[in-house]
């Protein structure tokens, strides 16, 4: 027979657990909880060759789990919120919305011609996508899901990159030879940054103040002041012993801290860093074959390199400048981002 003090106790209980499965958790949450979602680092990588994506744990270094997605996966972008990952389909013409805590695509809108890389607005209401086959920007709306305006950006877009602050979408136009400068609220043209040449991967550090630009032919990056929407610097770091078309410097990245900027060169295959103040040349990290992109973990511990011509991504200790394990995933990869995302216990 039950008492009053038993069924109380059970009622509470029962309040308890329903309050622990709907309680938001804090970004300080790195691993799986028993009781519900947790936010997790994961790393999300297209596979061009395979019409998906490979979702990596780069702590546990292994493959979680194959999403497939559209033909041609080209770009990938993760909400700042960490509820939703965005990838682009360039044979498709089409944006997949994935659901990260399921890995499950919940959605695939048309965009427009050959989507390329594609950012997320620091509010995660705003998806910017590069329309490389339409000379311009198309910016899709995450409530309405829907493209709700699409933004002429000069020939062959391929990078659109947020600046520090979250007030900028740095976007490269290949066939003009330029960097161009959208305000990310009222979604206007505000400048634009000649770099005489076909322009790569961009990125830009913490604090707002450099954006790194690869282009093509160089084994190297230019330095851009985004103020004053000029290059400042050239860093040159010698050519590669087997030069091809587009196969020198390619993908960068800046650490977390802001004071390394690494950068992969595919006919190396190795990763250089270079110091982000003097642009002196720290060391480098013999990597997998063809290396196209990389990306730093939050807490700035660990790089995950996709290697395009090996098909695998590389796990590095940032510290010790060593590839401490190496994970097969899909076929090409080459865009990659990393993360912390919103998973349920045991994903």
């Amino acid at each position: 027979m039950c008492t009053m003090h038993s069924v109380t106790g059970r009622i509470l209980a029962s309040s308890l657990m329903a309050l622990s499965l709907c309680a938001p958790t804090s970004d300080a949450e790195d691993g799986p909880r028993d009781d519900g979602p947790s936010r997790v680092v994961r790393a999300f990588v297209t596979n061009f060759g395979g019409d998906g994506i490979s979702v990596v744990d780069p702590v546990e270094g292994k493959l979680v789990v194959n999403i497939k997605t559209g033909a041609k996966p080209h770009g990938v972008a993760i909400a700042p919120d960490g509820l939703t990952v965005y990838v682009s389909n360039e044979a498709d013409g089409t944006l997949s919305v994935i659901n990260p805590a399921r890995y499950e695509v919940v959605d695939t809108v048309e965009v427009g011609k050959a989507p390329n890389q594609l950012e997320v607005s620091a509010d995660s209401r705003y998806v910017f996508v590069t329309l490389n086959g339409a000379d311009a920007l198309a910016i899709f709306d995450a409530s309405q899901k829907r493209v709700v305006k699409t933004v002429p950006v000069g020939r062959a877009p391929h990078i659109a990159l947020r600046s520090a602050d979250g007030r900028m979408i740095f976007v490269s136009s290949e066939g003009d030879m330029k960097v161009l400068v959208l305000d990310a609220t009222n979604w206007k043209i505000t400048g634009e940054i000649p770099v005489l040449a076909f322009p790569r991967v961009l990125a830009v550090t913490p604090n707002g103040t450099k954006v790194f630009q690869t282009i093509r032919w160089l084994n190297g990056a230019l330095v851009i002041d985004p103020v004053k929407k000029q290059v400042v610097d050239r860093i040159a770091l010698g050519e590669p012993k087997f030069a091809s078309e587009g196969k020198d410097a390619h993908g960068l990245a800046v650490t977390p801290d802001g004071k390394e900027l690494w950068v992969t060169t595919q006919t190396m295959d190795d990763v250089t860093i270079i110091n982000t103040e003097n642009h002196t040349v720290l060391g480098k990290i013999q990597v997998g074959r063809d290396p196209n992109w990389l990306g730093f973990t939050p807490d700035g511990k660990l790089a995950v390199v996709s290697n395009t011509g090996s098909d695998d991504v590389g796990i590095i200790d940032v510290a010790r400048r060593q590839v401490v394990s190496t994970i097969k995933v899909g076929p090409n990869p080459k865009r990659l981002a990393v993360g912390r995302v919103l998973v349920w216990s045991g994903r």
